[in-house]
């Protein structure tokens, strides 16, 4: 049996020397116990479990089980592992077919241990096999067969080609005071035509660093290139009081593309962010297993490539919020410019509040690559029919501003000069936004027919104030 630590320094050794070049391609950690076969004295067939196991398969028709002690399944040992103990025949562990047909000089390694006394070559072993496309089983080059006491061995094989790939491992144990074991599969190989990620190509867009009890951090990227970039090529980290890289976390063990000029909304968990935010596109977030733990007044969000070089990085502060928002749990911090600078710290905004603070996975609020040279507000139609005909039923004030920052006020008065509803009081605007009106009042009773003066105020900190008035008749409402 490997110890924890022993297992770990011996995967970071084989990672550090293969990993220069080498790219990790499929991994099997066991990490989920119970999943296999067991005795089961009360009935004549075998116990078994395989939900949600994809990436592998047993072949178990050839063993021999008695009670529960008897068994080749999943344990959580050493943080997971697979384990044979007194199965009386060979039980064959499949990988699934693991798809290498971007890589050159593939490797796959993993642990091959037993525990116990037991040395008889014919009923206790393990011998491990490979399949390129589909053709004949090859014996592992490098510790391919382990008989009796053989106590751990590193299982390697180096140098496959092709576009397919299957591992095989045939296990056989006899003994109940005994165990064979296979633990910690890992194929890696060197890219065919490798994407080099380099600084600007991908972009930290919006971060979530202070978010409501209950909720989840979350760090906006955008692919500001034309490549398709692989997420398991990106690493999330941030930095220590002494300004060292911590918490080095990849985005994705698998890879997935990321595609030119989109968004990508990465956490640790969207049931921490889905219920507070609009979410456009669920299919633009990324749950990563492991997550930086972002402080709430102020950090480091650093993007890195493989070769941990910085591809982007964020200092930032709870102080680059707009100062009006004293309680600034759940407001992200969004983006204004791919253009400039990244720690500029007048290229970052808190989100807008009819976005509902924040935009993870879509363009931010106080986007403003491409700013109106003035302050531009439509008011349309000049007549609207709440009525739910699907023709202007409702009432728009759109806005289209020269920069980030301005706070609005609206309000609706009858036509005698009454206010009858508040839209919006001191509500911070986006770069480009929108208001409506479905003709309520403000405990949602649909108002009489009629004329009505809708009255804008717009301003921001510098002291600059607009206002704006539009008439619209409110008609055809049927009760």
């Amino acid at each position: 049996m490997v110890p924890n630590l022993l297992k770990l320094l011996t995967f970071l050794t084989f990672i550090s020397s293969v990993q220069i070049q080498a790219q990790e391609i499929w991994r099997e950690s066991f990490s989920t116990p119970g999943k296999g076969v067991w005795g089961n004295v009360a009935a004549s067939f075998p116990g078994s479990d395989f939900e949600n196991i994809t990436n592998w398969t047993l072949d178990y028709k050839n063993i021999t089980l008695v009670d529960e002690d008897d068994y080749a399944k999943t344990v959580s040992t050493s943080g997971g592992r697979f384990e044979c103990r007194d199965i009386d025949g060979e039980v064959i562990w499949l990988s699934e077919k693991i798809d290498i047909s971007e890589y050159k000089n593939v490797q796959i390694q993993f642990f091959a241990q037993e525990t116990g006394s037991g040395d008889n070559k014919e009923t206790k072993y393990l011998k491990a096999y490979y399949t390129l496309d589909e053709q004949q089983d090859i014996l592992f080059e490098i510790n391919g067969e382990n008989f009796g006491n053989w106590g751990t061995d590193t299982v390697v094989q180096s140098a496959l080609n092709g576009n397919n790939l299957q591992i095989i491992v045939r296990m056989a144990n006899f003994y109940s005071a005994d165990k064979v074991i296979l633990d910690e599969v890992v194929v890696s190989g060197e890219e065919k035509n490798p994407i080099a990620v380099e600084p600007c190509d991908v972009l930290i867009n919006e971060v979530l660093f202070n978010p409501v009890p209950d909720g989840e951090d979350f760090v906006e990227i955008y692919n500001n290139s034309e490549k398709l970039i692989p997420l398991n090529k990106l690493f999330l980290a941030s930095r220590d009081n002494e300004g060292e890289l911590t918490q080095i976390y990849s985005l994705a063990a698998e890879k997935i593309a990321f595609k030119p000029g989109t968004y990508l909304a990465l956490t640790k968990d969207t049931n921490g962010v889905f219920p507070w935010f609009t979410i456009e596109c669920p299919k633009c977030f990324l749950q990563m297993d492991k997550f930086p733990s972002f402080n709430n007044d102020e950090d480091n969000v650093v993007l890195l490539n493989s070769d941990l070089e910085v591809t982007d990085e964020l200092a930032y502060s709870e102080k680059m919020h707009l100062p009006v928002f004293q309680d600034r749990e759940g407001v992200s911090l969004e983006r204004i410019s791919f253009v400039e600078s990244t720690n500029n710290p007048n290229n970052w905004h808190s989100a807008s509040a009819l976005s509902g603070f924040g935009t993870p996975g879509y363009l931010n609020s106080q986007a403003a690559d491409e700013l109106s040279e003035s302050v531009s507000i439509v008011f349309e139609p000049e007549a609207f029919s709440p009525n739910g005909d699907g023709y202007n039923d409702f009432y728009r004030i759109r806005f289209e501003l020269d920069e980030p920052g301005y706070l609005c006020s609206v309000k609706i008065f009858d036509a005698l000069g009454s206010p009858v509803v508040t839209l919006a009081q001191n509500t911070l605007l986006g770069t480009s936004a929108e208001i409506t009106w479905d003709g309520a009042d403000e405990s949602g009773r649909r108002l009489r027919l009629g004329v009505y003066v809708v009255w804008v105020e717009l301003y921001d900190l510098k002291g600059n104030l607009k206002h704006f008035k539009d008439g619209v008749v409110l008609t055809d409402v049927l009760e």
